[in-house]
């Protein structure tokens, strides 16, 4: 059976990769804050950004693994895009527990699913869910653009490190593009004084430009994890649409 690991998957783009792949036949694991509306997953209930409890949920979906495992998946999802504001104009804590969630939970886990899936030798991948705002600057987006760069620059220096694995884990980044999700609708609401950028992303809710999760839930699951790439590459959900 292929378990798959998702984060933020109470809605939006993770709640789409989970019921999609619950559907095609995955054993389906989620760590959300929230309840997650899914029958036949493994659902725990976790706040990411409390490191703590990241350890202990972990070695528990390893320790529940059952059956023939024939592929492992992690897909760190969860991420938030606030504080939103120019250097000088955040508050300290904001910025922390930004990056707390954003960069800092995704290579705990990252690491934590590297050592406890060690003996299994089969297929494992990590998918970092990242943003074309970590490969281009964008005024008032400081730490996100800063958070998502980290996770790219991550991904690459994990794939390194495999090429001498006797298994080599896959890490691939993804940019997944403009989803209609509940992001979208917080930087529209966003204050123009701290992000000039609003209008543009307003016009892309009223052009009809936003995309829906299900079809980049089916995008990477059909075709960006169906491909072959390098290990370490920096992907976009652009090419698959």
């Amino acid at each position: 059976m292929k378990h798959v690991i998702i984060t933020g998957a109470s809605k939006g783009l993770g709640f789409a990769l989970a019921k999609q792949y619950v559907e095609e036949g995955a054993v389906v694991h989620t760590l959300s804050r929230s309840e997650v509306s899914l029958e036949d997953v493994n659902a725990h209930q976790v706040d990411i950004s409390q490191l703590d409890q990241l350890e202990h949920v972990m070695t528990t979906i390893f320790d529940q693994l059952q059956g023939n495992v024939t592929e492992l998946l992690l897909i760190n999802n969860a991420g938030v895009v606030e504080p939103v504001g120019r250097v000088g104009s955040l508050q300290n804590e904001e910025i922390a527990s930004h990056f707390t969630v954003n960069l800092t939970a995704p290579v705990i886990l990252a690491n934590l699913f590297v050592k406890l899936s060690e003996s299994y030798l089969v297929p494992k991948t990590v998918l970092n869910i990242s943003s074309g705002a970590g490969r281009s600057p964008m005024d008032g987006w400081n730490v996100y653009c800063s958070g998502k760069s980290g996770l790219d620059m991550f991904t690459k220096t994990a794939a390194v490190e495999q090429e001498e694995a006797t298994n080599p884990i896959r890490f691939y980044s993804l940019a997944p593009g403009i989803i209609d999700t509940n992001m979208q609708s917080t930087i529209r609401n966003a204050d123009q004084s701290r992000f000039k950028h609003v209008d543009k992303f307003k016009a892309y809710k009223e052009d009809g430009n936003l995309v829906k999760p299900e079809v980049v839930s089916d995008r990477i699951i059909h075709g960006v994890l169906k491909d072959t790439h390098e290990n370490g590459a920096l992907l976009s959900i652009r090419d698959y649409l």
